[in-house]
């Protein structure tokens, strides 16, 4: 290990996804109910988004233009605009969704 992030309280890190050009991070919190994003360069959270509950599982279209974040509590997916940092749908998945697949 060669550096740490402080994440908001009440963060269970559970998934990672990295936009394409390798500047952000996008980290599902789990209990946290949100979405961290970080600054790689500055390797420091940037904004938050709230999402459903226990968030675990991550998908990045391969344009990183659409986040999908499977909430296993609330049983949906929140899509996240990443220009805007904001949930704009969130899709019902059925009982405890924990991962989520983005085909190109």
């Amino acid at each position: 290990m060669t550096d740490t992030i402080a994440l908001p309280a009440g963060a269970r890190p559970a998934g990672v996804r990295v936009a394409p050009d390798g500047r952000t991070l996008y980290v599902a919190t789990g209990r946290g109910n949100t979405i961290a994003i970080i600054d790689a360069a500055r390797r420091s959270v940037v904004a938050t988004v709230p999402v459903g509950q226990r968030v675990w599982g991550l998908g990045l279209t391969s344009d990183g233009r659409k986040l999908y974040a499977a909430n296993g509590h609330s049983n949906d997916v929140s899509v996240i605009d990443t220009a805007r940092r904001a949930v704009v749908a969130t899709i019902a998945a059925g009982d405890g969704p924990w991962g989520v697949a983005v085909g190109r």
